[in-house]
């Protein structure tokens, strides 16, 4: 605190110790590495015109609110966290050594929240600069927040070598969820299911209402993950599940139920039912909100399967997406430029696209869905135009890369 204040008061430490103390002795009680009176530490005060008692109150009182915004956000309170962001950056306390890393990794939480996920990587890349310096929570925090936003920018594979560095001791098991969606991301449903379950006795021991909806959202998908579960059972589910958003009035969640429903309709070539429910996923949020592409890709997917609208309606979305996901950096790029290339029926370009570009940041990031969804377009390409090579070599490597339960060797 003292050091805080000193050079806040832009003092040496000869100056600041003049008359009370050597300057050996402030150096020390700098670094807390001496016994010291308060009489000394009241002198130091005073000539920092601070009063001790009054600091220790704002200390506690930051390290409270610190506390409160980082629940907050584990919650979902929105309006919570807002206020508690703009009452902790009036505080210049949040700037002491005890407080920095855990105050910057706090604010790159908020920034995935708000979708700014720029922000964060920048804080990300300084926090991991210090790495050696921190606290075991504070780099199982910096695991934690890493992870989410690697998650977000698609890159599935580092997402889950990172959460699995977190030590058991870390006190927030939110991170089971988040390791649960990255499972579920890459098609591994079995560790997809079991942290999902993890991750929900702790949102239920908390009373986190709105992560429960998520985690019993995710738990649903997975019943549907290997093959279509009998959709009226399915329907009913997510129908629950809705009536919970309702009732704790979560718009944003009740978007991404209609998502997943719209999903398993698309899915089941039920393709109007399936616009149906994308455009009441679409209408609850706006354009900021995180998923607003990826519902906005599968209106588009499921509009040109069914011949559902014009395809010049279809092409003015896709160029939307595209324009949104170029400022915004966003992974789901490359959807709008298949998406376009598609309805274009510009073939050749379709799969030079996705043999160059889209396939191998699919296999980069470890999205084993769109992968093993476009490695097979690709072959049947290969085939259809006589590139036998290619389709042999693509053939050779997936069964290379794939492994089977009874493989002895």
């Amino acid at each position: 605190m003292i050091k805080f204040h000193r050079e806040e008061a832009g003092l040496t430490q000869g100056q600041l110790a003049q008359g009370i103390c050597s300057v050996t002795h402030l150096s020390k009680i700098e670094r807390g590495i001496t016994e010291y009176s308060h009489e000394i530490t009241d002198l130091l005060a005073n000539k920092l015109e601070i009063t001790m008692d009054s600091e220790r109150s704002r200390y506690r009182l930051l390290q409270e609110k610190l506390e409160k915004w980082n629940n907050a956000i584990i919650m979902v309170r929105s309006n919570e966290i807002h206020q508690l962001k703009n009452e902790i950056e009036i505080e210049p306390l949040r700037f002491l050594a005890d407080f920095k890393i855990q105050y910057n990794l706090i604010l790159a939480r908020y920034y995935l929240f708000v979708n700014e996920k720029s922000k964060t990587k920048e804080i990300l890349e300084t926090v991991k600069d210090q790495y050696s310096l921190l606290s075991p929570y504070e780099q199982n925090f910096l695991k934690h927040v890493e992870g989410i936003y690697l998650f977000l920018m698609e890159n599935f594979k580092s997402c889950i070598e990172i959460l699995k560095q977190i030590d058991h001791d870390y006190p927030n098991e939110e991170f089971y969820y988040h390791l649960a969606i990255a499972y579920h991301s890459i098609r591994s449903n079995i560790f997809a299911y079991y942290y999902g379950r993890k991750a929900l006795q702790f949102f239920q021991k908390t009373l986190n209402i709105l992560r429960i909806i998520d985690t019993e959202t995710l738990i649903l998908v997975q019943l549907n993950s290997k093959e279509p579960h009998d959709m009226e059972e399915t329907k009913q589910q997510y129908e629950k599940l809705l009536k919970v958003c309702e009732s704790v009035n979560s718009i944003d969640r009740a978007s991404k139920i209609h998502h997943n429903l719209a999903f398993e309709y698309f899915r089941r070539k039920r393709y109007s039912e399936a616009k149906q429910a994308y455009e009441k996923a679409l209408e609850l949020i706006t354009e900021e909100a995180p998923h607003y592409l990826i519902s906005l890709s599968g209106y588009i997917s499921t509009c040109y399967r069914g011949g559902l609208l014009p395809k010049a309606e279809l092409i003015n979305l896709s160029k939307k997406g595209l324009k949104m996901a170029k400022q915004n950096q966003d992974p789901k790029l490359s959807d709008f430029v298949i998406h376009l290339h598609t309805i274009n029926q510009s073939e050749k370009e379709l799969y030079e696209y996705i043999e160059k570009t889209a396939l191998p940041n699919f296999i980069a990031n470890g999205d084993q869905f769109m992968k093993q969804h476009y490695e097979k377009k690709l072959f049947l390409y290969y085939v259809k135009t006589d590139q036998k090579e290619k389709a042999f070599q693509l053939a050779a490597d997936r069964m290379i890369s794939e492994k089977s339960y009874y493989d002895l060797e």
